[in-house]
């Protein structure tokens, strides 16, 4: 067996399940597709999370968890894992590139990725004026005009975000009204440099070699306006990173992984955590808890491992 326990997400979930695993003595592989700290390192400030002030800096307790779990000796590795399968005494975990790992425990917290809007020139302009992260990005568009889809809270934040570089911020909202909370709107609503337009949605994203503009429809009467942009950032809903374990786990409707009250699935030994799982309030002090719990059961799991053996 390589390790007792691999972690699937280097989010604040898979994070402080590592930590907790560690704290108690067990070979612990975190991997994940990108970067450790999870989402939370785009976001300039997280809101209501237990401690001394009232908000705290995403990167920084993002950089905080990532320092206390390298700290503890837990092993991270950048890796896209593409299956999981249990095996009758060991799970097995196989990255796309081909490395292979196995373990007694496997905990999910691979967390959520961006839904896309789908639409002509999105996949084109990757990375030439498609912008994943308003705090990594904004810079880029200092006193250019850029489009933010979708008037949700997350959306709302980072246009405010952009706000503070661009010349013009168009949130563009397909709905008839903004679905943030209240407050929120009413910041959003008083920032000269945003222009909120519901009921009106990107049909095309539109460019040479990087984004010039979008072509938006207005959804009541379907027609048709060319917005002048350099940057298209969208913010409309989130899907879960569950696609590898389709006829492995039972997932509900949506996709999110079902688990019980102590994060386990259907399968003995793979756990979930975060907001990959069902019914997650979708916070990180919600994501932190859930690690701690799914860690909590996962040393239950190894301990009766150890007696069996």
């Amino acid at each position: 067996m390589d390790y007792d326990a691999i972690i699937v997400g280097g989010g604040p979930a898979g994070l402080s399940a590592g930590i907790q695993l560690r704290q108690a003595n067990h070979r612990v592989l975190l991997l994940d597709k990108e970067s450790f700290g999870g989402q939370i390192m785009n976001v300039e400030w997280i809101e209501n999370y237990p401690g001394p002030d009232e908000r705290v800096a995403g990167a920084m307790l993002a950089s905080e968890m990532v320092n206390e779990a390298e700290k503890r000796g837990m092993h991270l590795e950048l890796g896209e894992v593409a299956e999981i399968e249990p095996y009758s005494g060991c799970i097995s975990v196989t990255c796309a590139d081909g490395r292979a790992y196995t373990s007694s425990v496997v905990i999910l917290a691979g967390g959520l990725h961006p839904r896309k809007l789908g639409v002509p020139g999105e996949e084109k302009y990757l990375g030439k004026g498609m912008i994943h992260c308003a705090v990594c990005d904004a810079g880029l568009y200092r006193d250019q005009k850029v489009a933010v889809c979708g008037a949700g809270r997350a959306g709302l934040i980072e246009a405010m975000y952009l706000g503070n570089h661009a010349a013009r911020v168009y949130v563009l909202e397909a709905q008839r009204g903004p679905s943030a909370g209240p407050k929120l709107q009413q910041r959003a609503l008083a920032d000269p440099k945003l222009e909120i337009r519901c009921g009106q949605r990107v049909v095309e994203v539109i460019g040479d070699e990087f984004v010039t503009a979008v072509r938006v429809e207005n959804i009541a009467d379907g027609r048709i306006e060319i917005l002048d942009v350099h940057g298209v950032l969208v913010h409309v809903g989130f899907e879960p990173s569950t696609g590898y374990l389709g006829g492995i786990l039972p997932l509900d409707d949506q996709g999110y992984v079902a688990v019980n009250s102590d994060m386990e699935t259907g399968i003995p030994g793979i756990l979930a955590a975060g907001d990959i799982r069902n019914g997650s309030p979708r916070t990180v002090a919600a994501a932190v808890s859930d690690g701690k719990t799914a860690a909590a059961a996962a040393q239950r799991i190894l301990q009766t491992l150890k007696q069996e053996a």
